[in-house]
């Protein structure tokens, strides 16, 4: 089945935000070293638990990928000092995925108001998905003969129309479909896409 999800554009959003910056992540750790440990993770959210007690910071929690894991306790041990002397990531764990990797792949599209908007997403997904997208393209808005060939005819006219009304690049990924879940989320949550659409899933070639 076909979905859509439009999400209109705040007032006061302005530039790209494909993720969000390291100053903001910063600007985290020092709340929690501050000893305000209800505040949430700028990326993970309330999937990651953090408390800290007489210098001993303690992280626990579930994470996708083992990327997410190892890059989270190198910036808390990055801080190691001035109050903070030992990290606790023991009950951090990696999220188990049962699902078979490498049946089904399926195809997400994004569209975006400016085309390097659209590139600093593409870069962001392929860091964030625990497998590297098989297809990663920016297209432009005038770029039509080359979304036929990418996309299936059924599915064209809707994304002409997103063009339409103002977006002027599209990110079409494709990806196995154990990782279409969290990469949809990262498209409509952490980036400044303003229109998504997710193809049904095909076996894999």
């Amino acid at each position: 089945m076909r979905r859509v999800h439009e999400r209109p554009q705040a007032e006061d959003e302005g530039g790209p935000r494909p993720a969000p910056k390291q100053e903001v992540i910063d600007a985290w750790f020092d709340t929690i070293l501050a000893g305000e440990a209800d505040e949430p993770h700028p990326v993970y959210g309330d999937r990651l638990k953090v408390k800290f007690t007489d210098g001993l910071m303690t992280v626990s929690g579930e994470l996708q990928t083992e990327r997410d894991r190892d890059e989270l306790v190198r910036q808390a041990r990055a801080r190691i000092g001035s109050g903070l002397r030992e990290i606790d990531a023991s009950n951090l764990r990696v999220a188990e995925h049962h699902e078979d990797h490498g049946v089904l792949d399926q195809i997400l599209i994004a569209a975006f108001e400016e085309p390097d908007v659209a590139d600093l997403v593409r870069n962001f997904i392929a860091q964030r998905s625990r497998h590297a997208p098989k297809l990663q393209e920016v297209v432009k808005a005038d770029e039509i003969d080359k979304i036929k060939e990418l996309l299936p005819d059924d599915f064209v006219r809707d994304v002409v129309k997103a063009l339409d009304n103002g977006n002027k690049a599209l990110l079409i990924l494709q990806v196995d479909e154990t990782d279409a879940f969290d990469v949809r989320r990262l498209l409509e949550e952490d980036t400044r896409s303003t229109w998504t659409l997710a193809l049904p899933p095909e076996v894999a070639a």
